[in-house]
């Protein structure tokens, strides 16, 4: 089955939540989003190379260029109102990666990260529902997917905090989805 992309420019490019501030990435901020990328990934079995992360940052601004929606920058309002970035959340349609656009358009994926000294606050959850509430809103999508590995039981157990399901696990992934309510 192939579809059509989702309307241009539906989703939002900013969002605020009572703690977050999501905005669409800049190109005058890329280095920002790659250092945000590789300190995140950091922590992980195979953190990202300074080539990886920089790649990663450039597809975060491209994928919002061709298609008008993406992955949100996270901010956390700081003292004095001051944003200070701590990672992303959004969508990329789901056979869309760095380096590769996609064949087809029949799902778009929920991803995030967020660097490890803003871990364990609750930002990723608020970021992720707020980010599918307003995906639901923007597009008529029947569902939403996203996928962690194995060795990533808390991204697996923010899934599942969002309302998703698990509906495949893999060699490689968890899958999880989750319908449009009502």
């Amino acid at each position: 089955m192939h579809t059509l992309p989702l309307p241009r420019d539906a989703f939002p490019r900013w969002i605020e939540t009572p703690r977050l501030r999501l905005r669409s990435p800049e190109v005058g901020e890329a280095a920002l989003y790659a250092q945000r990328a590789q300190e995140a990934y950091a922590t992980r079995p195979e953190p990202l190379t300074d080539e990886q992360a920089l790649t990663f940052s450039a597809f975060m601004i491209e994928h919002w260029s061709r298609y008008g929606f993406g992955f949100l920058v996270i901010d956390v309002v700081g003292d004095f109102g001051r944003p200070v970035s701590i990672g992303h959340a959004g969508f990329k349609y789901i056979d869309a990666w760095p380096n590769h656009w996609p064949g087809n358009y029949d799902a778009i994926e929920l991803g995030y990260s967020v660097v490890p000294r803003a871990r364990g606050r609750g930002y990723v959850t608020e970021a992720a529902q707020a980010v599918l509430t307003a995906a639901f809103a923007a597009f008529d999508v029947p569902s939403i997917h996203a996928k962690c590995s194995h060795d990533n039981p808390k991204s697996a157990a923010l899934l599942l905090r969002c309302g998703m399901k698990e509906v495949e696990a893999t060699d490689k992934a968890r899958r999880f989805k989750i319908a449009r309510r009502g």
